[in-house]
């Protein structure tokens, strides 16, 4: 009478070992490298920024007039040349990413401002990496209502 185990051949937990590592490898490598965290961290927080810039302008009973501007690596929220009061803005984005931003407006062509209706020119928010997030890059379009999106 022949008894039976229970239980893995050392070949067979060795082979599955190998299967489990070279799946992690493959579905890892695809997820992108690392370096573009700081980019996409900056995206998010403009978006914010603007989602925000929107909200506000559309709550003041004053008509608006709220601005977002841009330098190299920071993103204000303004109202009528005045920092809004809020404990984010100025933002300071990720070390190693720049902002650039074109509106389609050929008087205020950096310089994105909302009306009452939460409406703005319309344009392109470009964020650049260098140093650590050299080659990467995400852009930022915001239409005319107001709405922004990373293409």
């Amino acid at each position: 009478m022949k008894k039976h185990t229970w239980g893995f051949s050392l070949i067979e937990l060795i082979t599955v070992m190998l299967l489990i590592g070279i799946l992690s490898v493959v579905l890892f490598s695809r997820l992108g490298p690392v370096n573009t965290a700081a980019v996409q961290s900056g995206r998010d927080d403009i978006i914010a920024a603007l989602f925000f810039a929107q909200q506000t302008a559309m709550m003041r009973s004053s008509g608006g007039n709220i601005q977002i501007e841009f330098t190299s690596n920071t993103v204000s929220v303004m109202e009528n040349g005045n920092p809004v009061t809020a404990d984010r803005y100025p933002l300071t984005l990720p070390q190693g990413v720049s902002v650039s931003a074109e509106t389609d407006d050929p008087v205020d062509d950096d310089k994105f401002i909302f009306d009452k209706l939460g409406r703005t020119q319309s344009g392109t928010i470009t964020l650049t990496g260098s140093g650590n997030t050299a080659g990467t890059s995400a852009v930022i379009r915001v239409e005319a209502s107001g709405y922004a999106y990373a293409n």
